[in-house]
């Protein structure tokens, strides 16, 4: 990134200190929600082991050295492959260019594949001299304990809100940072992705879809075809914020929804509301396995034509 991350200051001194007191370890997994500047701080520790340490926003993404390997899955595909791992393995047993450090970054680290794990596993445990393995993942449990457990973890958690506010303000102050936070999941560079994307006007216009659905204007079947041209993690992010803040708003008592707000708090009972995050959270845990997004969203919106009455806490009847 351009500017200085702040939420990364506090990791990055910890990983200073090792660096400049010989300590540095063989292995680091970076892990954390998505959005946060993971690969950034990545590439900007590889920076500093290779001796071309960069502003303290890190190296950008075309940023290359000899000594510095990225695996990633093969375009169009999901998954590191094992011959992906097995070729790398080989290169860190061979000199650097430089004669100092070699480092691999692999990323996203949960698209290994089991096999992709297994050859790592061996470089983990008889790691090579000078030698820098960076693995960074989104998730905590797409790793084999067996790879983790091998790896100094360096964890990033969610910005406070004032501090990711401010920092996106810098970027642009005149937008509605806030709401994009929330869509985000707090992750503030989520937050900047989403509003280049146009999530604002795409969060008005879910809005006003589920509002036609409350009022029959609409089918679910004609709203899940627009839908869809969305990512689905997407909206399936945005449908389990706006649900959130439905119930939040309901916990709280408030009675003066603004705008389209009323129609929901109205016409929708709270422990619907409740059912209902039950389903569009078992939807997310699925996401990844879907093989039809409409099929996912029509079952999700369905239910808004009939306001979630078929719905409770304890999910569907």
């Amino acid at each position: 990134m351009g500017t200085t991350i702040p939420w990364h200051e506090e990791p990055w001194e910890r990983i200073h200190r090792a660096w400049t007191a010989a300590r540095m370890p063989h292995a680091l997994l970076l892990e954390g929600p998505a959005g946060l500047g993971k690969l950034d701080f990545a590439r900007r520790v590889a920076a500093l082991v290779l001796g071309a340490d960069q502003a303290a926003g890190g190296p950008r993404g075309d940023w290359q050295h000899p000594d510095l390997r990225e695996i990633t899955p093969p375009e169009g595909k999901r998954q590191i492959a094992v011959d992906q791992i097995r070729a790398l393995c080989s290169e860190l047993f061979m000199t650097a260019h430089s004669g100092g450090y070699k480092v691999a970054l692999i990323h996203p680290a949960d698209t290994m594949n089991t096999h992709a794990a297994n050859s790592l596993l061996k470089t983990l445990e008889e790691p090579t001299d000078r030698t820098l393995l960076i693995l960074v993942r989104a998730r905590l449990d797409t790793l084999p304990a067996t790879i983790a457990s091998r790896c100094q973890r360096v964890r990033f958690a969610v910005p406070d809100e004032r501090l990711a506010l401010a920092w996106l303000a810098e970027h642009d102050g005149k937008r509605d940072w806030r709401r994009l936070l929330a869509i985000a999941g707090g992750a503030p560079l989520r937050a900047l992705t989403l509003a280049a994307e146009g999530m604002e006007e795409t969060d008005r216009t879910y809005r006003q879809d589920l509002t036609a659905l409350l009022r029959g204007e609409e089918s679910a079947v004609q709203v899940a075809a627009r839908w869809q041209k969305q990512p689905l993690d997407v909206t399936l992010s945005w449908l389990a914020n706006f649900v959130s803040g439905l119930i939040l708003a309901g916990c709280r008592g408030d009675e003066e929804g603004a705008g389209d707000l009323q129609i929901f708090q109205q016409n929708i009972r709270l422990d619907s509301l409740f059912g209902y995050l039950d389903e569009v959270q078992a939807a997310i845990a699925r996401a990844g396995t879907a093989l039809s997004p409409q099929l996912v969203l029509e079952g999700l919106l369905i239910p808004w034509s009939h306001r979630l009455d078929d719905l409770s806490q304890g999910g569907r009847h």
